[in-house]
């Protein structure tokens, strides 16, 4: 790969020439050589993913090098806002991150004292000089899962909030809801009055829906409600408190202290533990938390079964 043809095809990608397009044509000649990658735009161009970890002029040069890109789903943007890169070959595994050395940018003056502008100096002085000076490099170990690699979506799958569809299982499942991440957690933006009130006036009651929670406290502390009903069913599903815990997107430890409140408040016994099971250890369900199942999903049901018809009665007169 010529560095100076790749640095005007960089340039004019990106539409000027500066030191970060210097730094990233230079970031990516050096990645690929140390993965071993030597024709990025042609024979090798589906064994290739690049992670960037910023949001810069040098990562319109690593697009422009290797030929990776979001909408191929090579490129993959890992918003750490660091001047860093990782390589990875698929076909043979081998991934390395380079990290631009800050203190390049003292060294640029060095080689050129006499270019009063600074950006200018590192600009000509990024391309002479040595990668050493220009960059840090580590090995790395990457596992790309299957919904991330390149190729045709895995799933597609609703939103059941604002009816909006999710590709590559990235979808939140909550409380037996398949959510959006805007929202799960919230987005990045909010929808306009201009937006919301029309959609509300034309769908009227017809699209209105109402929902309802239910829990037990004691005290005044929460001791049951849906979430610790999904993570007592996931356990009897599943037989691993491990897989449970994946299943609704808490941590092992988390899902432990459910349990333990649980058994706590209500003075039962709901999971019983086996050492050596599946993921290390097995768990199931005491004969008294299923009991406790059917009987909470049964008020849960006669509480739906009220709200609805009220809501009914007031909305849809």
């Amino acid at each position: 790969m010529d560095f100076d043809s790749l640095l005007d095809e960089s340039a004019k990608i990106h539409g000027h020439l500066c030191p970060g397009q210097v730094l990233g044509v230079r970031m990516s000649m050096l990645g690929l050589k140390k993965i071993c990658i030597k024709e990025p735009k042609g024979k090798d161009r589906k064994n290739i993913i690049v992670f960037v970890e910023m949001d810069r002029c040098a990562t319109d040069a690593l697009q422009s090098v290797t030929g990776c890109s979001l909408g191929k789903r090579t490129m993959k943007f890992m918003d750490y806002g660091k001047m860093a890169a990782t390589f990875l070959n698929l076909k043979t595994g081998r991934a390395v991150r380079v990290i631009a050395r800050e203190d390049s940018r003292d060294k640029a003056k060095e080689y050129f004292p006499e270019i009063e502008n600074k950006y200018t100096a590192q600009l000509e002085a990024y391309k002479i000089m040595p990668d050493d000076d220009l960059f840090n490099i580590m090995d790395v170990n990457i596992s790309i899962r299957p919904e991330d690699m390149p190729g045709r979506p895995l799933s597609r799958v609703k939103c059941e909030n604002c009816g909006e569809y999710i590709q590559d299982m990235r979808e939140i499942h909550r409380e037996r809801e398949v959510l959006c991440k805007p929202c799960a957690h919230g987005g990045y933006y909010m929808p306009g009055t201009d937006f919301l009130l029309p959609r509300a006036v034309q769908k009227s009651h017809n699209g209105l829906k109402i929902k309802s929670k239910l829990w037990i406290e004691i005290e005044g502390e929460p001791v049951f409600g849906r979430g610790r009903r999904f993570l007592l069913e996931a356990i009897d599903k599943h037989g691993s408190l491990n897989q449970a815990a994946k299943e609704i997107s808490i941590s092992y430890r988390k899902a432990w202290g459910y349990i333990k409140a649980m058994e706590e408040r209500l003075s039962v016994s709901l999971v019983e533990r086996q050492a050596g099971g599946k993921n290390g250890g097995g768990a199931t369900l005491t004969n008294e938390a299923k009991e406790f199942l059917k009987k909470y999903e049964a008020l849960e049901n006669g509480i739906k079964e009220i709200v609805d018809e009220k809501f009914k009665r007031i909305f849809e007169r």
